[in-house]
């Protein structure tokens, strides 16, 4: 029986999703969880590799069931009393045994916080990137909005393999403000590791001065161009939203803030 999860955590006491030996990841919790309930080794695959420290509001896992000892009603209730309180459960159900939450996904919204002004909330920092100086949001949509479309993006991620596809998609980007909190919106199917981060970096070195739009678009052209890459800090980024058209309702797109007032 392939049973998918889906539920929303916090990463910052975490290295990363994808299980690791002898280091705390949201896989390895939730395997250990499972394994438990059934009394033997479950493996589990995941709906995306998300970096040390990075958060999600929507994630997800599917796994074979050895048996039918459980309803699905008392896993979701296990799993909501032996896990964490920095994981909590959304769904439990039983999907298509060819489904996979890695594969069946059609997009992913990624959501980038930064503080925008003078002003901080020194209670959001670990949720936020807090930038020495105010920040522009005109020149960081000029520079979001290059990253729009179909682009070679070796130089804006780093790639786990060497032969590696480069050139993806990203449908859309967007920013909003609310409370005095930027949110850089990314949507696509998939990302590179890192991306989401070096494009933000990008954004901020642009709104510095650091990097003019004219080399993101000569990078995004795949020109092998020095300069001063830029990580964005890995607290301030959650995967906000997955969609899959087999398992979701239609539903009209909805790229909503990440309310944190």
């Amino acid at each position: 029986m392939n049973i998918f999860i889906r539920f929303a955590f916090s990463g910052l006491n975490y290295y990363g999703t994808q299980i690791q030996p002898d280091k705390p990841t949201i896989q390895g919790v939730l395997e250990e969880a499972l394994s438990r309930i059934y009394n033997e080794k479950i493996k589990s695959t995941i709906s995306s590799r998300l970096d040390k420290g990075v958060s999600a509001l929507d994630f997800a896992i599917n796994f074979q069931a050895p048996n039918r000892d459980f309803t699905l009603d008392y896993l979701a209730y296990y799993l909501k009393r032996s896990l964490p309180n920095d994981i909590f459960i959304k769904e439990v159900r039983q999907v298509n045994e060819d489904f996979s939450c890695r594969y069946d996904v059609k997009y992913k919204i990624y959501t980038y916080l930064i503080q925008a002004g003078e002003k901080r909330n020194p209670l959001l920092s670990y949720l936020t990137y807090q930038p020495v100086k105010a920040v522009s949001s005109d020149r960081l949509k000029e520079a979001l909005e290059l990253f729009k479309g179909t682009h070679d993006f070796r130089y804006f991620a780093k790639p786990e393999k060497e032969d590696e596809s480069t050139v993806l998609t990203i449908d859309s980007t967007n920013l909003q403000k609310k409370n005095g909190i930027y949110y850089l919106n990314f949507k696509g199917k998939s990302f590179l590791r890192y991306q989401i981060r070096f494009l933000v970096g990008a954004c901020l070195r642009y709104e510095q001065n650091r990097l003019s739009l004219d080399t993101i678009k000569r990078l995004l052209n795949g020109e092998n161009i020095p300069y001063q890459k830029l990580k964005a800090e890995p607290q301030a980024l959650i995967l906000n939203k997955l969609y899959y058209p087999k398992i979701d309702k239609k539903r009209k797109i909805d790229e909503a803030l990440v309310n944190l007032n």
